[in-house]
């Protein structure tokens, strides 16, 4: 069937409709079409429904796989032809809870889901969450390692790797899901067998409109699930009701089911309640962030995996790329890759971890996303010797240097970034990569900052280091 288009219709991807009576019954709608959302047309598709999708951004090519669909492009008004046939709405997260469309939706008495809803109402196996605004994705990779390690069958993905959509599978036992604030934010009914929340600091305050929007978006992991762990080392990770619930954090706790760290015979160890479970020193993740993170895993899998065997799984894991990744070590002087730090306290985890010796190098910058920089003032203090700044906000940062007595240089790309952050290294020196912002305003994300990055440490040598070898 030909179609002609005037310059103010909806441009369609390939559309095709014979008008029956099978047509005109109520459809889902897709709203927004990346990767969540091709995720949720592809598990539709396979069960024989007919979804339409709507799409603020211009017309992209899509797969074949999609060839068949109706899709309206550019769209920021329901098509009338469109509307009075739909009664459910599956959104993707990046949306706005306040986009025209999600608005037009409610007001005309349409069911809105996310596609994590969806997921739910049709997997049976226990399901894992976890959310924070920083180290998400290592949690999630070290949960998924730890239960695969004692021999269960498990799936891990979410905001991370896979769509949620794309992981159901009957022979699965577990599922690991990182979850965003904005996929929680739109997400009806969460019935987790365990969840957590690992911090929260300050962040996507452009998208939810206030801090107290993003911490509310967060805790509502928590309000269905069966069970939780929460953070003491941050009370906005604990909910209303933590009494029962399991805890984490860098002290010792008196609670015998709580995760915590206490010397051992002169040594730091990990113990859970008065059980010894290993030294942090041989933990698979170094800094003290990663400490945390490694125990909120655990405590996260302890009604599967005994406490006392979990270190037999955890030690072989291998850190994700881009999250304090060692990068190269020239003439004594370390490289280490953060570029997964987005946000200032990501940053500020990645500093807080290290000493107090100045000897960091930081490059820093980005979008900070409207996000208080001062709050990096105490992290610099005493560990950054100099800072190299590059980016929308690494003005601000400069300013943030001039107030801590730090000397800093702004640059104008990664590349000239590394080639200052080695003009006055020595031997013991760390050039840290945590921009503290994210990358947008530069590249196409932050593991294409990285890759630059590590390139650009991959090109020096020796000689590019001139005080060293003074």
């Amino acid at each position: 069937m030909d179609h002609n288009f005037g310059a103010g219709d909806y441009r369609l991807i390939h559309f095709e409709v014979e008008v029956t009576a099978a047509t005109m019954k109520a459809r889902k709608a897709i709203l927004g079409f990346g990767i969540t959302g091709q995720s949720v047309a592809r598990y539709l598709l396979a069960r024989g429904e007919n979804p339409v999708v709507l799409d603020t951004r211009p017309a992209k090519p899509i797969d074949e796989e999609f060839s068949q669909l109706e899709i309206h492009w550019q769209c920021n008004v329901w098509p009338e032809k469109v509307l009075p046939h739909t009664a459910t709405v599956i959104v993707s997260p990046g949306l706005p809870l306040g986009n025209c469309l999600l608005e037009q939706a409610r007001s005309s008495g349409l069911t809105v889901i996310s596609d994590i809803d969806l997921f739910f109402d049709n997997v049976t196996a226990p399901v894992i969450g976890v959310t924070g605004t920083n180290g998400k994705s290592t949690v999630v990779s070290l949960v998924g390692h730890i239960l695969r390690s004692a021999g269960y069958k498990c799936a891990v993905g979410g905001n991370l790797g896979e769509a949620a959509l794309d992981l159901i599978d009957n022979k699965i036992d577990f599922y690991v899901l990182e979850l965003s604030s904005f996929q929680l934010e739109h997400s009806r009914s969460l019935p987790l067998a365990r969840s957590v929340i690992l911090n929260i600091t300050e962040d996507h305050v452009d998208h939810h409109g206030s801090v107290r929007n993003y911490v509310a978006a967060k805790q509502k992991i928590l309000a269905d699930a069966k069970s939780w762990i929460y953070s003491r080392e941050d009370a906005s990770t604990q909910g209303a009701d933590f009494a029962a619930m399991v805890s984490f954090g860098l002290d010792k706790s008196a609670a015998q089911d709580a995760w915590g760290i206490a010397l051992e015979h002169g040594q730091e160890w990990v113990f859970r309640g008065e059980l010894a479970i290993c030294a942090s020193a041989n933990l698979p993740l170094q800094g003290r962030h990663n400490v945390l993170n490694c125990m909120a895993a655990m405590a996260l899998v302890e009604s599967w995996v005994e406490p006392s065997s979990v270190v037999s799984h955890i030690g072989d894991f291998q850190g994700l790329a881009h999250r304090f990744q060692a990068v190269a070590e020239i003439a004594g002087v370390a490289f280490v890759n953060d570029s997964k730090a987005t946000n200032v306290g990501s940053t500020k985890a990645a500093l807080d971890g290290l000493e107090r010796k100045a000897n960091v190098v930081l490059i820093a910058g980005g979008d900070a996303k409207g996000a208080d920089l001062q709050t990096l003032a105490d992290s610099l203090t005493g560990r950054v010797k100099r800072l190299v700044t590059l980016g929308k906000d690494g003005p601000g940062i400069g300013v943030l240097a001039d107030q801590c007595g730090i000397a800093h240089v702004a640059v104008a790309s990664i590349e000239d970034a590394v080639t200052a952050a080695v003009q006055d290294v020595a031997a013991g020196d760390m050039v840290l990569l945590s921009p503290a912002c994210s990358s947008l305003d530069m590249f196409d994300n932050f593991q294409q900052r990285g890759e630059v990055f590590a390139r650009a440490v991959g090109a020096l040598t020796v000689a590019d280091l001139p005080a060293v070898q003074a």
